[in-house]
């Protein structure tokens, strides 16, 4: 006690019994006041210290950075021998884990990267950390702690244990540990709260980290697309100049067979229908057989002329694109079919007022190749049927269709239809130069739509298409 107040309070009590009994009462008064102020301080050092961390945390450090200047400013104000961040393994069941970052009392040995594995964490305990549960263990030995538990802290020369669980959202990532090594230690209250302040502003920091991380994945992976993408139009651009030389070459092609081919061809049929009607009486009929078959040929060369100069101008050909109904085209072709071979009947069936949006003379061009070959295809048929109409699909989308009862195909060859010259019959069934439906297609697909194909032999076929739906 202060020497000047022990000799004023003898100069007013005058009985030593009674002098004692006050001087015991007020060295326990100074002791309870010494004590409320070593608190009082220590809360301002947690204060400052806490103060310090969050100011530090909102600063651009990574994740390792934040954690070392967490587990060292920790463990010097709480004066303990480990402070350390433990990261579970993802997709363990939380059974897997080591720590990542500490701060440790050179005495003891470092935990850094040491795999430790809990068979029992996953199942008994983390469901508890993950609502927030804090571990507060005086001594491990006298704790009631499980034999394994004991012994992985015990690797680490742990007495005494403080484990506050480390949240990412919802999630447990991990658990900040204080360790006490030399002997046991009472964790005091005003401890385990700044400790518990302490896990939730780290909890902050991760979910930042987390969500940096997603950024900055976000921006790889933006930067990759970017460069895929000039990369793609690198490539699309030395296409567009050898599409163009292509188209170059496919003109001047077109030109030649137009021009130059048909003038031969014309010769040859001129001549040999010359030689029939001036000098067949010369010509046995070997001859005259050889001559027609001249003719034939040329014909047929003639019209695999004109098929080809129409497939190549589908791609060519600008578009023009509007409202065209294609139930009038279909009444004009099938009109043009029947007054060409009157002495077949056709039952014919055309939905009225079938509108669809494209190029009318390109969408006429692919109407005149289905409904031919469905005419075409029902020749032998005692009862022909050609419907051409509309459905809606299951996905809300408009096709349109070409039905017959012809000869149909075998669906196992399906997939050559559409390609040039392929024919799924022979020439002496039916004629024909394997063009039409590869036209058909490449003008389908220059609008956007999709074609396809179902046949059964001798049950007939129906061919669809789908045009993109436009405000007709």
């Amino acid at each position: 006690m202060n020497p000047n107040l022990l000799a004023r309070l003898r100069s007013i009590c005058h009985d030593e019994a009674e002098l004692e009994q006050i001087q015991a009462l007020l060295s326990e008064e100074f002791q309870a006041l010494e004590l409320q102020v070593h608190h009082a301080h220590c809360q301002i050092d947690q204060q400052q210290t806490l103060f310090r961390l969050i100011t530090r945390l909102r600063e651009p450090l990574d994740l390792e950075s934040i954690f070392k200047l967490t587990a060292a400013e920790v463990r010097q104000l709480l004066s303990a021998d480990r402070v350390g961040m433990f990261r579970f393994h993802p997709d363990t069941g939380w059974n897997d884990g080591e720590f990542v970052s500490e701060d440790v009392d050179p005495e003891f040995d470092s935990a850094i990267a040491k795999k430790i594995h809990d068979h029992c964490f996953g199942d008994q305990f983390a469901s508890h950390y993950q609502e927030g549960q804090i571990q507060n263990v005086t001594d491990i030995h006298d704790a009631g702690l499980s034999d394994c538990h004991i012994q992985i802290l015990a690797q680490f020369q742990v007495r005494a244990n403080l484990v506050v669980p480390l949240l990412q959202g919802r999630h447990l990532w991990g658990l900040l540990c204080i360790h006490q090594c030399r002997a046991p230690r009472q964790w005091q209250e005003t401890e385990i709260e700044f400790v518990r302040q302490i896990a939730s502003h780290l909890a902050v920091a991760l979910q930042h980290a987390e969500l940096w991380a997603d950024l900055q994945a976000e921006v790889v992976e933006r930067q990759q697309a970017e460069q895929r993408a000039q990369e793609l139009n690198r490539g699309l651009q030395q296409a567009i100049i050898e599409l163009k030389a292509v188209n170059q070459e496919l003109e001047a092609f077109s030109y030649s067979v137009s021009h130059d081919l048909r003038a031969p061809l014309r010769s040859i049929d001129g001549f040999s229908q010359a030689l029939l009607e001036d000098c067949l009486e010369n010509l046995d009929e070997n001859g005259q057989n050889y001559l027609h078959r001249i003719r034939s040929a040329t014909q047929r060369m003639g019209a695999l002329i004109d098929d080809l100069i129409t497939l190549s101008r589908v791609t060519r050909n600008d578009m023009h694109k509007g409202a065209v109904n294609l139930s009038q085209l279909a009444h004009r072709i099938c009109r043009d079919l029947q007054q060409a071979s009157p002495e077949r009947q056709v039952a014919w069936e055309i939905h009225p007022e079938m509108v669809a949006y494209g190029d009318r003379p390109l969408l006429q061009v692919m109407l005149d190749n289905l409904l031919n070959n469905a005419w075409k295809y029902t020749s032998k048929q005692p009862h022909p049927e050609i419907e051409f109409g509309v459905i809606i699909q299951e996905n809300g989308m408009t096709a349109y269709f070409v039905r017959d009862n012809g000869v149909g195909f075998d669906i196992s060859f399906v997939d050559k239809l559409f390609h040039p010259f392929q024919r799924l019959h022979g020439m002496h069934e039916f004629s024909g130069n394997g063009i039409g439906l590869a036209t058909v297609q490449r003008i389908i697909h220059r609008h956007g739509g999709q074609v396809w194909a179902e046949g059964i032999l001798e049950q007939g076929a129906t061919f669809y298409f789908t045009l993109p739906e436009e405000d007709v």
